[in-house]
């Protein structure tokens, strides 16, 4: 069973699928998600849930500072 919380800060995921709407249109389908930022995710959560937007982006400005 999919998990509708993020694994790297437990908010909500927005998950299209677990939302019941049509996976193609959740906004992960359109996003690039780095490698890094998925190997953060606990290897327990893997698998079982999607991380949210909000991590996304906050990695995407982690790494632009590097």
């Amino acid at each position: 069973m999919m998990s509708a919380a993020c694994p790297l800060c437990g908010g909500g995921n927005s998950c299209a699928a677990l939302l019941e709407e049509n996976p193609r249109d959740c906004w992960c389908f359109h996003a690039a998600i780095p490698k890094e930022l998925l190997a953060r995710i606990p290897e327990e959560a893997r698998g079982k849930s999607c991380v949210c937007e909000n991590c996304v982006r906050a990695y995407q400005v982690e790494a632009a500072k590097m």
